[in-house]
């Protein structure tokens, strides 16, 4: 496995364990949303970067992007639920490019419930590959 790789897989997971204390130390503040959204831009971000890196590695990356490396992915069978990964998409794209008050809430409420679940599968189930 390439050292560059293992490194943004590493990179992935300290964002990742970053964002879950964020959650932890939650107290539902503007100030502590602002936090954790920003947190899963940043996790979003290095997810599909690590993953895109990792395709390509496997010589089977055929789009870039994250709507496209999230496709492949899927198709392969390196994601589990296609369409938890494109909602987790939409909302990153969501907090990019529009920033509103309620779409941050509403933003920060799946993150909680759901999208730190989608991502906790993805760091555990690449631990025992790379």
């Amino acid at each position: 496995m390439p050292d560059n790789l293992k490194q943004s897989y590493e990179n992935l997971c300290k964002a990742y364990l970053k964002l879950q204390q964020f959650l932890k130390e939650d107290n539902n503040t503007e100030l502590s949303r602002a936090g954790i959204v920003h947190a899963y831009e940043f996790t979003f971000e290095l997810f599909w970067k690590f993953l895109q890196k990792y395709l390509e590695y496997l010589g089977i990356l055929e789009e870039h992007g994250p709507n496209g490396v999230i496709k492949i992915g899927f198709q392969n069978g390196y994601l589990e639920d296609g369409q938890a990964y494109m909602d987790m998409l939409r909302d990153r794209n969501l907090i990019t490019h529009t920033y509103k008050e309620e779409m941050a809430k509403e933003i920060y409420t799946r993150i909680k419930n759901t999208h730190i679940y989608t991502i906790e599968k993805f760091v555990e189930k690449f631990k025992n590959i790379i």
